[in-house]
């Protein structure tokens, strides 16, 4: 299994797991379970993007840990609210 493929299924086990839970909106009593890492934003914004059309609220995309000179170091995480 290559390390995209178990990104992705880590990905899939996190966000089933979301499924068995109300979804709500985003609000005090909500908690959030951070998404990723994803290895280019437009694979975290599909991510998102799968996560809202089944009715979750979720917060933007953003990077973490690389600069200019070592984009290949960058990942990328999105946060998924859902009722606690």
């Amino acid at each position: 299994m290559t390390r995209t493929q178990s990104l992705a299924c880590g990905g899939a086990v996190a966000f089933a797991a979301l499924l068995l839970t109300d979804a709500g909106p985003a609000r005090a009593d909500s908690c959030e379970l951070k998404m990723g890492p994803y290895g280019s934003p437009s694979a975290a914004d599909l991510a998102v993007q799968q996560a809202k059309s089944i009715g979750y609220n979720t917060s933007g995309v953003w990077g973490e840990g690389g600069v200019v000179s070592q984009a290949a170091n960058q990942r990328y995480f999105s946060n998924v609210f859902y009722r606690c």
